[in-house]
C-alpha cells in the first residue's frame, strides 16, 4: 500500500529489527518502544485495521502475539505483558496497517506508562533479539494449530 510504513518495512524499503517472519506474519521491534522488548506483530498483507482483516489473518496475528506473550512470561520472566490493537484514529491507531502490540512489562505501571516512549537503540535491539531468537519456535507451534483445526 502506497505510503504505509509497515508495507515499506515488509518490502525491505525501510529497515526493521525482525524477531520472526513467516507464514504470513512478521514480528519486529517497535522503533519507539514503551518498554524494552516492545514488539509489533503484523500480517504480511495490507489491511487497514482489525476490522478489515479476514478472520484467518486476525487468527494468525493474534496466535503469534499470544506465543510472544508466553515467551515473555514463561521463558524471559516478564511479570506482565500487554497485548492489544488500536482500530481507527479515535482509538489511537497511528499506522493504518493492522498490527498488534506485544509489550512486556518489566517495571509495572500498566496503562499509565503507555505514552512514555523512547527511541530504540541498536544496543537495545540486539539485547532483545538475543533473548527472543532461541524461543521463536513457539510462534511456529502456535501457528501450527491453525492447520490442525
Amino acid at each position: 500500500m502506497e505510503g504505509c510504513v509497515f508495507c515499506a518495512i515488509l518490502e525491505g524499503r525501510l529497515p526493521a529489527y525482525y524477531v520472526y517472519r513467516g507464514r504470513g506474519v512478521a514480528v519486529f521491534l517497535d522503533i519507539y518502544p514503551v518498554e524494552e522488548g516492545h514488539l509489533l506483530v503484523v500480517p504480511e498483507e495490507h489491511y487497514e485495521s482489525i476490522h478489515d482483516a479476514p478472520p484467518e489473518v486476525v487468527a494468525r496475528v493474534y496466535l503469534a502475539a499470544a506465543a510472544l506473550a508466553r515467551i515473555y512470561r514463561e521463558k524471559l520472566g516478564a511479570p506482565g505483558v500487554n497485548v492489544f490493537t488500536n482500530s481507527g484514529r479515535a482509538a489511537g491507531q497511528e499506522v493504518f496497517h493492522f498490527h498488534v502490540h506485544v509489550i512486556p512489562r518489566w517495571k509495572g505501571g500498566g496503562w499509565r506508562r503507555l505514552l512514555e516512549r523512547h527511541r530504540l537503540t541498536e544496543e537495545e535491539a540486539e539485547r532483545v533479539l538475543e533473548k527472543l531468537k532461541p524461543h521463536t519456535h513457539i510462534i511456529d507451534e502456535y501457528l501450527d494449530t491453525l492447520s490442525r483445526g
